[in-house]
């Protein structure tokens, strides 16, 4: 049995975001992109500050969230970065 798509989208840390294009942008884009993912990084920074705080006031959760969760919301933030990290160096491409 072939797991659903979103599965092998969740784990697939190279994707882009809906229609992100990395080959072919203007200074719109790169503004827009930037946002987009100022915005996500921000939430996922607290997402795992949050989990990692519950864990804290919560020892029992430790191998549930701690095995599991932190792993992935790091792996999650970490792909942000990177994209992030490419709007940010990117330069508006002349026209044709």
């Amino acid at each position: 049995m072939e797991p659903p798509n979103f599965l092998k989208r969740i784990v697939d840390f190279t994707r882009l975001m809906e229609g992100e294009n990395r080959d072919n942008y203007d200074a719109a884009d790169i503004a827009h992109w930037r946002a987009v993912y100022t915005d996500l990084v921000r939430f996922k920074e607290g997402l795992l500050g949050e989990t990692k705080d519950h864990i804290r006031r919560v020892p029992d959760t430790t191998k549930e969230l701690a095995g599991l969760d932190l792993p992935f919301l790091e792996a999650e933030l970490e792909r942000l970065r990177k994209g992030l990290a490419f709007w940010e160096s990117a330069q508006a491409k002349p026209p044709s």
